[in-house]
């Protein structure tokens, strides 16, 4: 389901996602409340959720729909802060995406989250990841050196460069690995680490002081 206030947004996002065959696109709202009812009624696996929305905004749409709805909700927005990217996933969101991000990224957002994976767009990885890693003490940072230790050394590298915002597509170049391999690795270090997402992973570098600069 498709949530933005924007007619031509909505129907931009739905013509990108309609061709492909692993994506049905089952309904598009205009507004938060909106967003709620519709949920209610067509029971969708993901929700693309506009931010900025008048009324009732994607933050508290967020928190109301997943009180009553089991899904999950992508972000989206054209201009992110840190603030805003942290107040989204703490009302729930699964996904975080910009609004001028490649097709092929819009799509992949959703296809992730809908397999239970969180998405956040590369280029706000590295400042959450920063965020969220200084709320931690001296107890914080021994954990955290004691998970990464137990990592393989290829698993190391792979988080290194999760915890620096790196792409899987960046991360098998760098590493000079097939992205499934990659995806390997960094499926392992979730295991390991016994987190769920790639920002969780970042967290884990971040607070053992092992991200690269």
């Amino acid at each position: 389901m498709i949530v933005d206030d924007d007619y031509l947004v909505r129907a931009a996002i739905e013509g990108i996602l309609a061709p492909r065959k692993d994506i049905v696109v089952v309904a598009a709202a205009a507004s938060g409340a909106e967003a709620v009812v519709m949920a209610r009624a067509e029971r969708p696996e993901v929700v693309l959720m506009d931010v900025q929305l008048p009324g009732m905004d994607g933050i508290q749409a967020t928190r109301t729909l997943l009180a009553e709805v089991d899904t999950q909700v992508v972000a989206m927005t054209s201009l992110a802060s840190v603030d805003t990217v942290q107040r989204m996933l703490e009302a729930g969101a699964y996904g975080f995406v910009l609004k001028d991000a490649a097709p092929d990224a819009l799509a992949d957002a959703v296809l992730t989250v809908a397999r239970g994976d969180a998405y956040l767009s590369p280029r706000h990885t590295r400042a959450l990841v920063e965020r969220l890693a200084s709320d931690t003490g001296a107890d914080g940072a021994r954990e955290a050196a004691r998970l990464f230790a137990a990592l393989s050394d290829r698993e190391r590298d792979a988080a290194r460069l999760v915890a620096a915002g790196a792409t899987d597509g960046e991360i098998a170049e760098r590493m000079y690995l097939a992205p499934s391999t990659v995806k390997s690795h960094i499926q392992q270090v979730r295991v390991k680490f016994g987190v769920r997402n790639r920002t969780q992973i970042g967290v884990i570098v971040e607070r053992a002081g092992e991200t690269p600069a």
